[in-house]
């Protein structure tokens, strides 16, 4: 048996002896009996504390190892009982081990871990997660909803579907939810409250996953996830970080059918523990702020990794980034405009590198007097005088002008990636931001809410020139 198997072996056996909290005389038995049987050593026991549970699933379920996974898993249910009964907890595990090492299960899972203080929620929270909207997924759950939550409960787990928190939060009174907000992040601003208002009551299962999960905590497993339900089955110590691990259960339009197997199979595995079922519900005008309801403020509320749209307000002379509450500070008019140009011109960028051909060179002058004429009307609108523009054509007066503008966007550390929004130079020296144009909008004297940058008056004096 190779190494690895060895180590992988006793991180399970490991986190199952933990499982409960209590470590007895009938698990230790058990547990030397597994240590003469797998050849785990002492070296190994060390590397073990080095993995995390998911590492070491993935591990036995890799291998080639002639019924390893058939005895192995024997043996885990014969260590679980060995002081009489399987509690809640060691059943998540065991549950979660028999999905991925039996070979006649009905449903598709997987066994993820992350590190606890990127996301973390209550153990036995069971959530509905997709990278993408699925409409007969979504269908069914919003059919079949109580049926679901229900089964979950009696087997002492919390459903939590986004749709329906997000349902309540529409249905609660603006000013209520405001307040409720401003309690929470008492420094965010009356825009920042406004705008985290409007966000949240926009957000789907999609926005959550990616967004608030991927983004902004960090879980990359997530990013092109299907239909699934998460689990959260336990937390375990990898060297000397806490992680979280979870179990993955990809569903269909028929979720009722799977999540009915899952809590059958989970039952089965249950001799005699004692668990306590949560009955309370968010009624109007009250908030839980306990477990996942709780996480899901903190880590909307948390300016951090965020991938925010772009406001431009030529008139106050603003860049505003509303989904981080922030605007972008130390910068006059010349940066703003640039900044403004240089979204304008999209993917393209500006090159101001001089050809060595005469013939090159006169087209080149041509193409320098009009991205200075465009600087100069976006300059015009930010309050300035358009024969006062800066000439950007000049080494000496564009380069400081970039200096400052890149030093402001990257103070934004709340940003996700925020050499997205900073001046970068491409390959052929053409200089650009790569802010996708649904993602700016342009305020505009005649209008109460920002258009979007392509259909504003900026974007049109732009195009004319």
């Amino acid at each position: 048996m190779l190494n690895s198997c060895k180590v992988a072996i006793a991180r399970i056996f490991s986190d199952l002896i933990k499982a409960d909290r209590i470590i007895d005389t009938g698990e230790m038995k058990y547990w030397r009996t597994a240590c003469v049987k797998y050849e785990i050593d002492r070296d190994v026991r060390i590397k073990a504390k080095e993995i995390s549970f998911a590492n070491a699933v993935n591990t036995i379920c890799r291998s080639s190892v002639h019924n390893l996974k058939e005895s192995f898993l024997e043996d885990c249910r014969s260590m679980t009982v060995s002081d009489g009964f399987c509690s809640h907890s060691e059943a998540l595990l065991m549950v979660s081990l028999t999905s991925l090492l039996k070979p006649d299960m009905n449903f598709r899972s997987e066994v993820i871990s992350i590190p606890k203080s990127n996301f973390n929620i209550d153990t036995a929270t069971a959530l509905y997660i997709e990278n993408k909207y699925d409409p007969e997924t979504n269908r069914a759950i919003l059919n079949n909803h109580r049926l679901i939550f229900k089964e979950f409960q009696l087997a002492g787990f919390h459903f939590v579907y986004i749709p329906k928190i997000i349902d309540h939060y529409k249905n609660t009174d603006p000013r209520l939810f405001k307040e409720i907000l401003s309690f929470i992040a008492p420094s965010m601003s009356d825009s920042g409250l406004d705008h985290t208002h409007r966000s949240l009551l926009k957000m789907t299962t999609g926005i959550f996953c990616k967004d608030l999960l991927c983004n902004k905590c960090g879980i990359t497993d997530l990013r092109d996830t299907v239909p699934s339900v998460l689990i959260k089955i336990s937390n375990s110590e990898v060297g000397e970080t806490l992680y979280a691990n979870y179990l993955k259960i990809y569903v269909d339009q028929d979720i009722t059918t799977t999540v009915r197997s899952f809590i059958d199979r989970f039952s089965e595995m249950l001799r005699g523990d004692i668990f306590v079922i949560s009955t309370s519900e968010e009624r109007n005008n009250q908030f839980h702020f306990n477990g996942f309801y709780k996480q899901l403020l903190e880590i909307f509320l948390v300016r951090r990794n965020i991938r925010s749209a772009v406001h431009i307000d030529p008139y106050k002379e603003n860049i505003f980034f509303p989904d981080i509450d922030s605007k972008a500070s130390g910068l006059h008019r010349r940066e703003k405009a640039l900044y403004a140009l240089l979204l304008c011109q999209g993917s393209k960028g500006i090159n101001f590198n001089a050809p060595k051909s005469a013939d090159e060179f006169e087209k080149y002058k041509r193409r320098m007097r009009r991205i200075q004429q465009r600087y100069a009307a976006i300059y015009e609108m930010f309050g300035g005088n358009r024969d006062g523009a800066p000439d950007l054509s000049v080494p000496e007066i564009r380069r400081p002008i970039f200096s400052c503008l890149k030093r402001s966007i990257k103070s934004l550390q709340a940003l996700y990636n925020p050499e997205d929004y900073n001046i970068t130079k491409g390959a052929d020296g053409s200089f650009s931001v790569h802010v996708e144009p649904e993602a700016v909008f342009v305020n505009q004297l005649d209008k109460d809410t920002p258009v979007p940058l392509m259909e504003s008056e900026m974007y049109e004096k732009w195009a004319s020139l």
